[in-house]
């Protein structure tokens, strides 16, 4: 292929390390010949479309250095789905822009419905002969892509999830009245990020009971367990998925119809999982009971970055540019873990997209809590701590040249 130029988007949710990505390609790129200049596109898949493109060529290392503390996607994001025939508008707009920069290599930044984007770029490239190569590249804080030990983003979010819970057990602990508190961590399918809480078991700060949504939902079941809790501690901690499902698969989120909130994808927007879970609790048991949100705040809480997951959201990025310069295309970069050594390898993205992975059943123990094989699995994954540079009292963010 002769020389060209590398555009990165970054797509779906955002992250604490998802820039960090962007940094190890950028950094990566800046180093082979074969690429001239290295673009962002706006917005995801759209600024491809549109031809919103930014020039990330110039930027020092000192500059970008600061996209290791800085949260969420400095280049924004979409959940947008390509639909149509090649020969559609979004195909024909993703065409002439790859023409006008000279575009021949894509990195894509992101979880499962990002990836859908990598394969259909890629067999658009492949029936149109268009010589341009795609890799995804992994991000996703609930660790549900197939393929890979994980996804970085995971752990960073696992960290904040850990260190929230246990402050929350810290706060709900200082008075001698009992009280109920549910916490709510983000999981629409899977259960990883609820899991995570278990880790502050790790300080003595776990919750007393983990419900995840590989488990369908009993209310009779949950109403017995609060109680055996709340009998031997009558300041009983409990985190939920937010994508609780009962027996039939319907969300136990009181907001789950609200088909106004569907993304591109069908994705419901959920929430208000503890909520409903406080009220039944408050109904049935007559207990003092609180609920607790997380929300946004576990996806870009940068202060709490794992220093583990901002090198392998590097090592990804470093390791996708690479291979995508030494011809390979149609894949995303996964993580391999092997006795403590941190490894890349390629999978076809057809295996990938639109699939998730979900928390392994033989790590739920009676329904209600989480194995020490996830602690084992999990921890490696939250440890260091990144030296961030403050400035004025708040951290100092990576910013786009105007």
């Amino acid at each position: 292929m002769e020389k060209g130029n590398l555009i990165i988007g970054q797509s779906g949710g955002p992250t604490s390390v998802i820039n960090s990505s962007l940094y190890g390609a950028i950094v990566e790129a800046k180093k082979h010949d074969e690429i001239d200049k290295v673009y962002g596109m706006l917005y995801g898949i759209t600024g491809l479309i549109n031809d919103q493109i930014i020039d990330l060529s110039d930027y020092s290392i000192d500059e970008l250095e600061l996209l290791k503390q800085t949260p969420s996607s400095i280049l924004g994001s979409c959940r947008y789905k390509l639909t149509g025939s090649h020969n559609s508008g979004d195909y024909q707009g993703i065409k002439k822009t790859l023409t006008k920069y000279n575009i021949k290599y894509i990195l894509y930044l992101g979880g499962n419905d990002s990836m859908d984007t990598v394969m259909k770029l890629t067999k658009f490239f492949n029936d149109t002969k268009i010589d341009c190569r795609v890799l995804g590249i992994p991000k996703t804080i609930d660790n549900d892509l197939i393929s890979t030990d994980n996804a970085p983003g995971y752990g960073s979010a696992a960290k904040f999830i850990a260190n929230a819970v246990s402050a929350i057990k810290a706060d709900t602990s200082v008075y001698d009245k009992g009280r109920v508190t549910i916490v709510e961590v983000m999981g629409r399918d899977s259960g990883w990020l609820t899991a995570a809480s278990k880790l502050a078991s790790l300080n003595g700060s776990g919750p007393d009971l983990i419900y995840l949504p590989e488990v369908p939902f009993s209310k009779a079941k949950f109403l017995n367990d609060v109680v055996h809790a709340y009998g031997k501690n009558r300041k009983t901690l409990i985190c939920v998925s937010e994508g609780l499902k009962n027996k039939d698969g319907e969300y136990l989120s009181i907001e789950h119809k609200n088909d106004r909130n569907n993304d591109a994808f069908g994705h419901n927007q959920l929430g208000k999982t503890a909520e409903y879970l406080a009220k039944i609790t408050a109904n049935e048991l007559s207990v003092p009971v609180r609920s607790i949100e997380i929300n946004l705040l576990q996806r870009c809480f940068s202060n709490v970055s794992s220093l583990y997951d901002i090198n392998e959201a590097v090592l990804v990025s470093e390791y996708g540019v690479k291979k995508i310069i030494d011809g390979e295309t149609g894949s995303m970069v996964t993580v391999i873990r092997d006795n403590g050594v941190v490894s890349c390898s390629l999978t076809k993205i057809e295996s990938i997209a639109n699939k998730i992975k979900e928390f392994p059943k033989e790590w739920i123990v009676d329904g209600h809590d989480v194995s020490d094989s996830f602690i084992k699995y999990a921890k490696p994954l939250i440890e260091g701590e990144y030296q961030i540079k403050y400035e004025n009292g708040v951290i100092k963010y990576f910013k786009l040249h105007s």
